[in-house]
């Protein structure tokens, strides 16, 4: 995994996405960020579902098209359920509530860039 920074709709946020690179990172997701530092984002791709199976709480999922456009946003998606989104590439995970807290809507542009040294 390495370390990105978050571009919502052009506005660069704080570093803190973690991009899932191989097959195993992907199915692991979240799950895997747990040693990284608060808030992780983890981005999935190519993904257009998830499962919280094995979580102990909550997560938030924003799912992107191939240009980054928001098509879905599930709040809260508890431990040991399903969400998936048609057409979308990519599966942002996320703390439950960062969602809300940094306004991401259907429709808004998520990407994500290298850190700089």
């Amino acid at each position: 995994m390495r370390e990105r920074c978050l571009i919502h709709n052009g506005r660069r946020l704080a570093p803190g996405v973690l991009a899932c690179e191989s097959f195993l990172e992907r199915a692991r997701g979240l799950a895997l960020a747990r040693r990284w530092r608060a808030p992780a984002i983890v981005k999935i791709a190519p993904c257009a579902g998830v499962h919280t199976f094995g979580l102990r709480g909550p997560i938030d999922v924003v799912f992107t098209n191939r240009s980054g456009r928001v098509l879905r946003c599930v709040h809260r998606l508890q431990p040991w359920r399903i969400a998936v989104c048609g057409g979308a590439l990519a599966a942002w995970e996320m703390p439950p509530g960062l969602c809300g807290t940094l306004c991401i809507e259907p429709g808004d542009r998520l990407d994500d860039q290298p850190l700089r040294a």
